[in-house]
């Protein structure tokens, strides 16, 4: 008996209007994921109106001041410098220049396993 056709032609045809829907979910993940940052940037200026933080005008886009001091406290006893650059949502060079001067000031320690708060050690 021979094969009939009409099952493998079904498939392909399955097969691409599943392509389609995946294409049309993918775009709209795409447009959803952009609205969620335009909300989260709206999020964020209305946090800084609220708190009394706001930019002059015609500044551009208000920048909140990150205080590294609190992000030191807000830190564990050892942590990474990734861990910071999670937590502050800074790219690595500033993470790398807020750690020096963490160094410097003598808050923390380069250690082998990343860095130590100075006098966590004694904790």
């Amino acid at each position: 008996m021979p094969r009939i056709k009409t099952s493998r032609s079904a498939f392909n045809t399955l097969k691409k209007q599943a392509t389609k829907v995946l294409g049309s979910l993918r775009r709209e993940i795409a447009q959803k994921e952009k609205e969620l940052a335009s909300l989260q940037q709206d999020v964020r200026r209305l946090q800084a109106v609220v708190s009394g933080r706001t930019a002059t005008a015609g500044a551009g886009p208000a920048r909140i001041r990150l205080d590294w001091d609190l992000v030191l406290k807000e830190m564990p006893d050892t942590f990474t410098s990734r861990e910071v650059s999670v937590k502050t949502d800074k790219p690595m060079e500033q993470v790398y220049a807020g750690l020096n001067r963490w160094i410097k000031d003598r808050k923390v320690k380069k250690g082998k396993d990343g860095y130590q708060k100075v006098g966590a050690a004694s904790r």
